[in-house]
């Protein structure tokens, strides 16, 4: 997605869509922005209308050819720059919409990264590492923002590059 575009389809979150530093963005309501920046949450002081809420997400929804109406009140979907978009509008939400946007960042650690970090000991990497090596079964879960699609980057990392992977996802 060309910067652009991002302006274009984003407008007054274009700025946070352009942050590295910044992970999530969640609109709770149009004057509750929130953004998760080194994994600490932070209230925004952007405002925005309900009318402006609208139209960031039709113009999202426009890339990824999905809908949202009162006979598909939720959708999940995947932007052209990676970063994955969640909206739910009443009534499923108790009155305003809810968005949530994942970003997708651009760098990928490794598990010895993570650990260096302080998320692993430097002796679970090592286990990780090896059992990626080996092609054991490894299953990641987690509660949201706990990491789960950096773990399985770092792990992905690791297969050696004469294997041949498959990915399969379920999205709702």
């Amino acid at each position: 997605m060309s910067d652009s575009n991002i302006d274009m389809t984003f407008g007054p979150l274009a700025p946070f869509m352009f942050d590295n530093e910044i992970e999530e963005i969640w609109i709770n309501s149009p004057e509750r922005i929130f953004i998760a920046r080194g994994g600490k949450n932070e209230l925004t002081t952007l405002l925005l209308t309900a009318e402006e809420v609208r139209n960031i997400v039709d113009r999202a929804l426009m890339w990824s050819g999905r809908r949202l109406d009162l006979s598909h009140p939720f959708v999940d979907a995947r932007l052209p720059d990676g970063s994955r978009l969640h909206v739910a509008i009443p009534e499923i939400t108790p009155e305003h919409w809810a968005i949530n946007i994942r970003k997708h960042l651009l760098r990928t650690l490794s598990v010895k990264d993570l650990a260096g970090r302080g998320a692993m000991s430097p002796s679970m990497a090592i286990l990780l590492r090896n059992c990626v090596k080996a092609g054991l079964n490894i299953l990641v879960s987690g509660a949201t923002q706990a990491g789960k699609t950096t773990l399985l980057n770092a792990l992905v990392s690791a297969i050696p590059v004469q294997e041949r992977v498959i990915t399969i996802e379920e999205v709702f």
